[in-house]
């Protein structure tokens, strides 16, 4: 199931509270438990806010941290449509009506607000009459979840003690729905009885399909595994097949990317977690544990180890929100051909006598293996920190540049850019929870990230490719050119300086890549440490990358003069071979 990144990390919605603007507030759903609210059980944004003046903002909380849609398979999100069809995966879920419908205006603009004082509405399930018409305003709040407000300034500064006011909410109640049944809300005008506007909340199949399927000779080791046979299956995840072949004497590995599995708020999965069995739709595990963590690495696997030859492998697989949809994947396993067998009973003796040999070799072998996966591991999870803490950097920088803007009198201005800044965070975050982009890719989120930065001090921007191979086939670290970028616009192109030039050049030396991004501006003394949160970050994951890659080292060098401009070589040596 595709995910549904919001920009806000905190998982929030922008909102503007009742009688009360502010271009800061920010929407907040948590758990309720008998009656008391969960301050740290914030749930995900579940719904639809609309401004248009034929249609009705409204929530659906869950306990299952799961999204509305407007497409059957899962997969649209609500940002750039407005429905009256939408669809959902999970069986239970709260109604809630809610009155406001705009992010952002400009002051002195009114609120976009339905007022609710003679709408009345009814629900039908599977064309069933389940509640006669209500009038809205008699509703109470969400006995299960706290609909509240929160200003966005608070939060920043006060992100573990940040108070909230009840945002104005009306609860339709709460419904459950089997698979494929649909629930139906009108409204209507209780003074002319007119019918005003409809919309339909279907729960449709939904199981854990998007997974890549790799086998491999069971005599290789699981480091040449993860460094060669996985890599082969380095592409994006979709619907898979459901029946695959492999060889006798072969293992195979269903790989999971968290990405699609997992999308942390807080400490519960977004899906509530996969769950598989072998052989049988029964003894339910879940991916990963029992228990929510952090993966070092961006994947889960399901490894089978050398099955029966002649044999089929059965796997199942199911959302734990949706158990009675189940996805089986059936392995079959080819027949030992007739010779291979004749050899194998030729050369029986020969392995018997070579057995404890090769248990103490077996012994050796799997202490070196534990060794090398948790240096592995213990790299990997560093990576993955230093890599996470760029968002914030970025979004710091960001949230300083919109408040310019607003104090500038320019909210539009402001809202553009809010939404470019998503836009943005989203493919950054995307990219950052893998190994390996293309430098395509690279260079395609570091222009993204330069338009942004234009927006805000005007300098020409020039790409040279003079390297003569296709770039996108070209592996390259996420996010490694970023700060330096950063560096080179925020403090190299000054003010005084006469048109203000940034260029970023690829090359080919053999074997090696390099990259050199240079800009004509004021210069610095190398000889003096340039402050910079993100050249700090990006020198720590240079350092690991030579640590978890000693054949393929990552050399920064950085030339400058004052008032000569500067010029930062990122060479990749044995990068291309």
């Amino acid at each position: 199931m595709k995910k549904f990144v919001l920009f806000s990390l905190l998982i929030f919605l922008p909102a503007i509270a009742r009688g009360q603007y502010s271009n800061n507030n920010l929407l907040v759903l948590k758990e309720i438990y008998d009656g008391v609210v969960c301050d740290s059980c914030i749930v995900t944004m579940a719904g639809s806010i609309t401004a248009l003046p034929d249609k009705i903002s409204f929530l659906t909380p869950n306990r299952d941290n799961q999204f509305l849609y407007t497409d059957a398979t899962l997969t649209r999100e609500l940002s750039t449509v407005d429905p009256s069809k939408f669809f959902v995966s999970m069986g239970n879920f709260s109604l809630d009506f809610y009155p406001f419908g705009k992010v952002l205006a400009r002051k002195g603009d009114s609120i976009p607000q339905i007022d609710f004082k003679d709408l009345q509405f009814r629900t039908f399930v599977n064309g069933r009459l389940k509640n006669d018409w209500t009038t809205v305003l008699s509703l109470k709040n969400d006995p299960d979840f706290y609909i509240g407000h929160v200003d966005m300034n608070m939060l920043r500064h006060q992100p573990e003690n940040v108070e909230t006011t009840p945002a104005e909410h009306y609860h339709a109640g709460k419904f459950e729905l089997r698979l494929n049944d649909s629930l139906s809300v009108e409204f209507r005008n209780k003074n002319t009885l007119a019918r005003l506007y409809h919309f339909s909340i279907t729960r449709v199949r939904s199981v854990p399909d998007y997974f890549n399927f790799v086998d491999f000779p069971s005599d290789k080791s699981f480091e040449e595994i993860l460094n060669n046979e996985i890599n082969k299956a380095y592409t994006a995840q979709g619907p898979q097949t459901n029946h695959f072949e492999i060889n006798a004497g072969h293992s195979a590995i269903l790989r999971f990317s968290n990405h699609e599995q997992y999308q942390f708020f807080g400490r519960t999965p977004r899906n509530s977690g996969i769950e598989y069995a072998i052989g049988k739709p029964e003894n339910w595990q879940r991916l990963g544990g029992e228990n929510n963590k952090k993966f070092t690495s961006g994947y889960s696997y399901i490894y089978l180890e050398k099955p029966k030859a002649g044999s089929t492998a059965r796997i199942f697989l199911r959302y734990k929100h949706q158990p009675e949809s189940v996805h089986e994947v059936n392995i079959d396993v080819k027949p030992m051909h007739a010779d291979w067998i004749d050899v194998a009973s030729a050369i029986m003796g020969i392995i018997v006598l070579a057995l404890l040999v090769i248990l103490i070799q077996k012994q050796r072998h799997k202490r070196q293996l534990i060794k090398v996966n948790i240096k592995k591991n213990e790299i990997e999870n560093q990576l993955q920190l230093l890599t996470g803490q760029l968002n914030p950097h970025f979004l710091f920088n960001s949230l300083n540049a919109v408040q310019s803007l607003i104090r500038q009198n320019d909210p539009e201005g402001a809202n553009q850019y809010i939404t470019e800044v998503a836009t943005f965070m989203r493919t950054i975050m995307d990219n950052g929870r893998k190994e390996l982009v293309s430098l395509a890719e690279e260079i395609g989120i570091e222009e993204k990230y330069i338009a942004l930065e234009q927006k805000r001090k005007a300098f020409t921007y020039t790409f040279r490719n003079e390297c003569g191979n296709d770039i996108a086939s070209i592996d390259f670290p996420p996010l490694l050119l970023q700060p330096v970028i950063e560096n080179c616009i925020r403090h190299g192109l000054a003010e005084n300086v006469r048109n203000p030039t940034l260029t970023i050049t690829i090359r080919c030396d053999a074997t090696d890549l390099i990259v050199v991004i240079a800009d004509n501006g004021i210069g610095f003394d190398t000889s003096v440490k340039m402050p910079g949160h993100g050249l700090s970050l990006t020198a720590k994951r240079i350092v690991l990358f030579n640590e978890k890659l000693p054949t393929m080292q990552i050399v920064l060098q950085t030339k400058s003069g004052q008032g000569s401009g500067t010029a930062t070589e990122i060479r990749l040596l044995k990068w291309l071979s």
